[in-house]
C-alpha cells in the first residue's frame, strides 16, 4: 500500500490512527484482517504449528499444550511481544505480529495456517496489515527472519522491499531488512 493511500486514511478518520477497516477493504476487498488473538486461534494455532511443515518453515520448536497456555497467558502483560489473529471472511487462517522491539526497529513474524489459503496473494496483505501497526506503534523498520528454504516467503519479502542482511543472515537462515514501512 502506497504512503498516500495510508494518509488518505488518516485524513478520512481525522486521528493518526488509521482506519483499519478501510485498510482492509482496499487490501482484500474486506475479507483479510488483524484481530486479537483469542482461544480460537489458540486452539487453531496448536494445529497448524504441529503440522510438520508448517512447523519446519516457520522454526517453530516442539513445545506442548501446557507450554502453549503459559505462553498465551503471558501475553496480557507482555510488551516485547505483540500477536494478531489473521482472519479470512470471519475465520482464522492464521497468526502474525511483531517482537523484539528494539528502539524504531521491530521483528516481523507472521504464517498462514490454513494450507488452502497458501499462494493466494494473502500473505503480502497479511505483511502490509502488519506494517501499519508497527507504523502505529511508531516504528520505522522491520526485520525478520526466514529459512533460506523458504522460497515462497523470500520472494514475497523481496516484493514487499525487504533485503537479506548478510552480516546477520547464515547459510540456512537469512535476516531481512525493510529500513522504512
Amino acid at each position: 500500500m502506497s504512503k498516500a493511500s495510508v494518509k488518505l486514511i488518516r485524513l478520512h478518520t481525522m486521528s493518526n490512527e488509521p482506519n483499519l477497516g478501510l485498510l482492509n477493504m482496499l487490501l482484500n476487498g474486506s475479507k483479510l484482517s488483524l484481530a486479537p488473538y483469542d482461544e480460537k486461534c489458540l486452539e487453531k494455532s496448536w494445529e497448524w504449528l504441529n503440522d510438520p511443515e508448517i512447523r519446519f518453515l516457520t522454526m517453530t520448536p516442539e513445545f506442548s499444550k501446557d507450554d502453549q497456555r503459559r505462553f498465551f497467558n503471558s501475553l496480557a502483560t507482555r510488551s516485547d511481544y505483540l500477536i494478531w489473529a489473521v482472519i479470512f471472511d470471519g475465520t482464522p487462517i492464521g497468526a502474525a505480529g511483531l517482537k523484539n522491539p528494539r528502539g524504531n526497529m521491530a521483528e516481523y513474524w507472521g504464517y498462514i495456517g490454513e494450507k488452502k489459503f497458501w499462494g493466494g496473494g494473502l500473505g503480502r496483505s497479511m505483511l502490509a496489515l502488519v506494517e501499519e501497526k508497527g507504523r502505529c506503534a511508531g516504528f520505522s523498520s522491520l526485520d525478520l527472519k526466514v529459512l533460506a528454504a523458504n522460497e515462497r516467503a523470500l520472494s514475497l519479502y523481496r516484493k514487499c522491499g525487504y533485503v537479506v542482511d548478510a552480516d546477520n543472515s547464515s547459510d540456512d537462515v537469512l535476516r531481512m531488512i525493510k529500513r522504512e514501512i
